[in-house]
């Protein structure tokens, strides 16, 4: 959780500063934003958490939110559905399976984020924020107040980050990213007992997702 540190400036006056790790997690990022007054840093404050400690959407260090300069179908959940559209040698059951993956287990972590760089695009961390929430049954920052969520098998995680990674190496296609932010994701390795929820590629599928995948991401999904 983020938290509020309160300062007095040599002037007497008091900052109150807004400190976070990214992704809540103890090796995420350090971050922090700086305000004059207790109510606007207890509101962003509240901003962070409800984005799962990470920047707002939109917003920029030192200045606050900034015209939204990104077009909707940049963002995650359009961009997605629409990278699955355009599959070829796919089934259509398949790519209902894939839609229902990113609404279900995608959307609601990624939903308010571009991909494209920069200001409020899809970040490693986020990802990785992502796995760990999946692995430990954590709600979404999206969920209904409220929602529980089972634990996902390491399995079951593997498939929907490759899903995501193929999605992220088509905005990297269509240059609006310099690298895949799935590359750098340590994956759980082992099951533990934990049912999965659901197995959805086939051998024809498996190419196909494959194919779609740049060198780092094969090596994780074929380990």
């Amino acid at each position: 959780m983020a938290y509020i540190e309160v300062k007095q400036r040599r002037d007497g006056q008091f900052s109150y500063v807004v400190r976070w790790r990214a992704g809540g997690t103890r090796g995420g990022s350090r971050a922090s934003e700086v305000f004059d007054k207790e109510p606007s840093a207890e509101r962003f404050k509240n901003l962070v958490d409800g984005h799962g400690q990470q920047w707002p959407p939109g917003w920029v260090r030192g200045r606050g939110f900034v015209e939204n300069v990104r077009t909707p179908d940049e963002m995650f959940e359009p961009f997605a559905l629409r990278y699955i559209d355009h599959l070829t040698g796919v089934q259509g059951d398949t790519k209902a399976e894939y839609r229902k993956l990113v609404r279900q287990k995608l959307s609601p972590w990624f939903r308010s984020y571009s991909m494209h760089d920069g200001e409020g695009g899809l970040t490693s961390d986020l990802i990785r924020s992502w796995v760990n929430d999946l692995e430990a049954g954590r709600p979404a920052p999206h969920d209904l107040k409220g929602t529980r969520r089972r634990k996902l098998s390491p399995k079951t995680i593997r498939n929907v980050h490759g899903l995501l990674s193929g999605i992220c190496q088509s905005a990297v296609e269509r240059t609006l990213r310099t690298k895949n932010p799935c590359a750098s994701t340590r994956l759980p390795r082992k099951d533990d007992g934990v049912e999965d929820e659901m197995v959805f590629l086939e051998r024809d599928e498996w190419a196909l997702l494959r194919s779609h995948l740049g060198r780092v991401s094969k090596v994780d999904l074929e380990l």
